[in-house]
């Protein structure tokens, strides 16, 4: 209800019971809330919770707020003597205003004017005194204020200090992972290739023990004239990775014998035969662009724009508080402007003076409470941001096609004739686009890694299985081009593997042994000529991912390198000196000596290990390919046998045995043989950097690859 709704309402109560109200002159009653009115009918208050109080006692308290009446009748009430000088005063008035009826007009009116002098004057004293308490009042929260604010200050600082230890032990947390994925990275490869090694074992244990042999058939059965491919599960390396054949008749033989096949080619009389003899990959680079991106170049600080716009919030609350303060003044004067004989007008205006300084006060609390929220707000947001400064850099793009082949010997009986199809290749292909050189401090590093792939998804295709091929497809490629060419039968079963007898025109054949013609490359005038070491014949080319090195046979089909030549290679490739291929897989590795051990398909000439005491002096030939340099010998002396410590020692202990030597050995040497005449007698490691040493080169012991060899 308005103020100005009280007032009429007030006012026709007045008008509408004038006789009641003479009787309500000297009752008045106070609720619980502090709200006081006349009683008009009846003796008592409307509840029997509210206070019935006199005239005197509602001179004291009608200047007060009403939170506080209730306290003040209680404190009137036990000390009558106290106010007692007020209760005088209020009588004298009463006997003053019986005295103006005797009094002149003139005295009355200059009694008027005494007694309205000094009521001013009691208000302007009332005034200054609430004044003075509300000043301290807002001193006190001013100042708790500053105090929350400086508070928030504190806490926000101690807050940021908090991040960034948080930011620095999530970095620390970010390398040791980095560091702890690299390590299990390794592991996981060398758990593969451990895995690898243990399929070919198993898988060659299962050939023999679920040995599929094709049954003696009577010459009764009927002949099968329909095609039939089978599949001979040859135990190569790598035979994980080739692909299944698929469909019907595909058949799966594993070593059979002679009589075997000569029953199987009597019933069938349309038969293809794949031979598996190697797989390979390759990756070659075809192109390289470079492109453009953007990275973080600097940081600058910017006003932040967020303070505009608290700043002029907070202007609008200071200007709001102002308005609210100033009503609440007004409706504060206008509430204690009370003049005892004024009768009922002047309580029904003190009353609404009353509603218009609560609702002021509302207003005022509410400004009050947007401006402390504002300034709060403004004291926590930065007056400046980061804002970053991006340039532009390049990176490389390199466009690399990718390729794995699987070779087999195919062998067709069709119409009583044999035909070959020697390194038939089923072959799988992908491109791929491996970025190099991107920022990390790329506008959008994550997103421009997605858009390439890394090397080691180029490592995993690599080394994953091929898709299968049916086969109706397998028809379609042998059918493609003349691969075939017709050979005789002791040909074919020469290819089939077969063992023939000695002492008849197969066994002449077969143990015949084609003369060796040296290769002869020729020098620019063609006038001289240099005939190869055959101790080459022993060695290959060891080639991974990482790089190229060395390597040597020391069985058929093995093949010992130094551990760091093949450390992490998902493939590993062997080339010999007639430029012959084959994968290769890590069959045994010891770190101590940095030697390993490979499976190859590929046959060669094992060396023979030399056997006793070397003499310091002895000269040594150093074979392999330093700088790339293919099939190459260097010459030098035994300079000293000693214990060293090997490249993947960890501690300081000189624990290896090792031939010093003044032959050289470069990149390319490590994992090659060390000869002394024809003789191995040690494994090429390393050799000390040319700008510090000259001369110092070092192998390892023949005794020591011994040692790892028969472990």
């Amino acid at each position: 209800m308005s103020r100005v709704l009280k007032i009429l309402l007030l006012f026709l109560l007045l008008f509408l019971f004038p006789i009641k109200l003479v009787k309500a002159d000297d009752k008045f009653c106070l609720d619980r809330t502090g709200f006081i009115y006349p009683i008009f009918d009846g003796p008592n208050c409307l509840n029997k919770d509210e206070e019935l109080i006199s005239q005197k006692e509602f001179t004291q308290l009608i200047d007060l707020d009403q939170n506080k009446r209730l306290e003040k009748l209680t404190e009137v009430r036990k000390n009558p003597e106290k106010y007692q000088e007020a209760i005088i005063t209020v009588d004298k008035a009463k006997e003053n205003t019986k005295k103006k009826k005797e009094l002149s007009s003139s005295e009355k009116r200059k009694l008027e004017l005494e007694q309205r002098k000094l009521a001013r004057l009691a208000n302007e004293l009332k005034k200054k005194e609430e004044f003075r308490i509300k000043k301290e009042k807002r001193l006190l929260e001013q100042k708790k204020r500053r105090a929350n604010i400086e508070s928030k200050k504190l806490a926000k600082k101690k807050k940021l200090e908090i991040e960034r230890q948080k930011k620095e032990a999530l970095k620390k947390e970010k390398i040791k992972k980095a560091e702890l994925k690299k390590i299990a990275r390794k592991k996981e490869i060398e758990e593969k290739q451990k895995a690898r090694l243990a399929k070919l074992n198993e898988s060659k244990k299962n050939q023999i023990s679920s040995k599929k042999s094709v049954p003696k058939i009577d010459q009764d059965k009927i002949i099968n004239k329909n095609l039939k491919i089978v599949v001979l599960n040859n135990n190569v390396v790598n035979k994980n990775l080739m692909p299944d054949i698929t469909g019907k008749n595909v058949e799966t033989i594993i070593e059979p014998s002679n009589q075997d096949f000569n029953n199987f080619f009597d019933i069938n009389k349309n038969v293809i035969v794949l031979i598996p003899r190697d797989f390979e990959n390759i990756s070659v680079k075809t192109a390289e662009n470079r492109m453009v991106s953007q990275q973080i170049i600097g940081i600058d600080q910017v006003r932040n724009p967020e303070i505009n716009r608290i700043e002029a919030e907070l202007r609008r609350a200071e200007r709001d508080y102002v308005i609210a303060e100033r009503k609440f003044q007004r409706a504060t004067q206008e509430a204690t402007n009370y003049n005892p004989y004024g009768g009922w007008a002047s309580v029904i205006n003190q009353w609404a003076g009353l509603a218009g300084q609560s609702a002021a006060g509302k207003e005022r609390a509410n400004a009050r409470q947007r401006l402390e929220s504002w300034s709060a707000k403004l004291s926590s947001t930065p007056m400046t941001l980061e804002k970053e400064r991006y340039g532009s850099y390049n990176y490389d793009v390199a466009v690399i096609k990718a390729k794995k082949n699987s070779l087999f010997d195919v062998l067709k009986y069709q119409d009583e004739k044999f035909f070959s199809f020697e390194n038939f290749k089923i072959e799988e292909t992908k491109d791929f686009k491996v970025a190099y050189g991107i920022s990390s401090q790329d506008r959008n590093p994550n997103s421009l890694r997605q858009k390439y792939s890394t090397e080691e998804n180029l490592s995993q295709w690599n080394s994953s299985k091929m898709q299968n091929i049916s086969n109706d497809n397998l028809i379609v490629k042998l059918n493609t081009g003349n691969g075939f060419s017709e050979i005789k039968s002791r040909a074919a079963f020469k290819l089939l593997g077969q063992k023939t007898k000695g002492g008849s025109f197969w066994s002449d054949l077969f143990s015949s042994k084609p003369k060796k013609n040296k290769k002869i490359a020729s020098i620019s005038n063609q006038s001289n000529y240099q005939t190869t070491d055959d101790r080459f014949d022993s060695v290959v080319i060891v080639k991974s991912r990482s790089g190229m090195g060395s390597g040597f046979y020391v069985s058929s089909d093995e093949i010992i390198t130094n551990y760091h030549v093949v450390e992490g290679a998902l493939s590993i490739n062997i080339i010999d000196k007639n430029k012959k291929r084959s994968s290769a897989v890590v069959i045994k590795k010891d770190l101590k000596r940095d030697l390993a051990l490979l499976k190859t398909n590929l046959n060669g000439k094992p060396v023979t290990f030399f056997k006793g005491k070397l003499k310091q002096g002895d000269m040594v030939e150093a074979l392999g390919h330093p700088k790339g340099r293919k099939f190459s010998l260097t010459k030098g002396w035994i300079s000293a046998i000693r214990n060293e410590s090997s490249t993947y020692n960890v501690g300081s202990s000189d624990n290896v045995l090792f031939i010093q030597t003044d032959a050289a050995i470069n990149p390319g040497n490590s994992g090659g043989p060390l000869f002394h005449k024809n003789k191995v007698v040690g494994v090429n490691t390393q050799g000390l950097h040319k700008d510090s040493t000259e001369g110092m080169n070092f192998a390892v012991h023949f005794s020591e690859v011994q040692n790892f060899l028969s472990k």
